[in-house]
């Protein structure tokens, strides 16, 4: 002790100083080193949660994105297969259009062909009416004349053969 005495040190003040400084130490322990480690430890958690959320959500964003891509992919894929059997839907139907009118126009051509060919039946059944009544006509002029029976026998078939 002496030593300490040499140097102008007093124990007693010594011990209350370390006495003081541990009170001092104990107090900023309690009330501000330990509140400030809890807090700062808080806050660290929170970081830690934060990045943490922070990559789950980046992790869940390129999950819903791939998603997205794939249903894209295959509703253009759905798209396009929609859009080829409309198109050979539209071909089917434009053939069976073409197919009925082309068997359209060939039943109105068989329609005017029989129309055609009534009209020339009864016109020339008119015709030979007509010639009918002008043989039957001549006839009776030249048979008034008295001709013989044979040439009168080959006026009738000539005229039968013209009419035939």
């Amino acid at each position: 002790m002496e030593i300490l005495e040499l140097f102008g040190v007093d124990w007693k003040l010594l011990i209350a100083q370390l006495v003081n400084f541990l009170i001092v130490v104990g107090v900023l322990w309690f009330f501000a080193l330990k509140p400030l480690t809890k807090t700062m430890q808080k806050r660290n958690d929170e970081i830690s949660k934060g990045l943490s959320d922070a990559k789950s959500a980046e992790e869940r964003l390129e999950q819903v994105e791939k998603e997205v891509k794939e249903k894209l992919i295959a509703t253009k894929g759905d798209a396009s297969a929609i859009l080829e059997e409309a198109k050979k839907l539209s071909e089917n139907t434009k053939q069976e259009n073409l197919t009925k009118t082309k068997e359209e126009v060939a039943k109105l051509i068989e329609k005017a062909k029989e129309q055609i060919a009534s009209e020339k039946d009864s016109m020339v059944n008119e015709i030979k009416g007509e010639v009918s009544g002008m043989v039957v006509t001549a006839l009776e002029k030249i048979l008034s004349q008295g001709i013989s029976k044979d040439l009168d026998k080959k006026y009738i078939d000539k005229v039968l053969k013209d009419l035939k």
